[in-house]
């Protein structure tokens, strides 16, 4: 088959091979790289090879610089949140009745999540089915009566966008609620691993039990 033959994609592709097959073939013809002209993904006019490359260089040191930079973002995010845990968990351990308690848990988990609301709720058969199984999604579509349980808590649910909601053992078939709400609509939702929060739903238990947490 003669070159005429071949598709333009086809011929494109011999030369490549054929270039990867001579790595030497533009030292010995370095003229020809000033002669070649491309256009500037940019601005449209034409640039030489050597300019293209700096082009696609400078490019792609952009987007290493941009993951490092969210790496390190997300690695000081993690030590951030690692600092709040400690001082949540020796909070919780100096508390030493249930109003204290209780004002830890709020507090503490208000920072680390980095939310409006966080409400130790009373304890209600409500939240027995949600033992082990914690509900992370857009407010609106909260289960009508769980709205109503937060309603009757006296909360103000006007400008929440996602919530999370925990059940609390404190004794057997007794469960308590943690509420957890912000006002950024990503901030919970139904695809978020549970793991995390139930070892924190755990550990708020613990404490409540700790100091045989009643509800008023």
């Amino acid at each position: 088959m003669s070159a005429s033959e071949l598709s333009q994609h086809e011929q494109e592709a011999l030369v490549a091979e054929w270039l990867k097959a001579c790595p030497g073939f533009f030292e010995r013809h370095a003229d020809i790289l000033s002669d070649v002209q491309l256009k500037d993904p940019n601005r449209g006019k034409a640039i030489s090879l050597q300019e293209r490359q700096m082009h696609l260089l400078r490019t792609q040191n952009h987007a290493l610089n941009e993951r490092l930079n969210e790496m390190l973002r997300f690695g000081n995010r993690n030590d951030k949140t690692q600092e709040l845990m400690v001082a949540w968990l020796s909070n919780l351990i100096e508390a030493n009745n249930p109003k204290a308690v209780s004002e830890a848990i709020e507090v503490g988990l208000s920072s680390i999540f980095e939310v409006e609301v966080c409400v130790v709720l009373e304890a209600d058969s409500i939240f027995d089915a949600l033992h082990n199984k914690p509900i992370c999604m857009a407010y609106e579509h909260f289960p009508a009566d769980l709205k109503d349980r937060i309603t009757k808590a006296k909360l103000d649910d006007s400008s929440w966008k996602s919530c999370a909601i925990l059940a609390l053992p404190l004794a057997e078939n007794r469960f308590a609620g943690l509420l957890i709400a912000s006002t950024d609509q990503e901030r919970f939702s139904a695809d978020m691993g549970a793991f995390y929060l139930k070892q924190i739903a755990g550990l708020a238990a613990a404490a409540l039990r700790r100091v045989a947490w009643q509800t008023p």
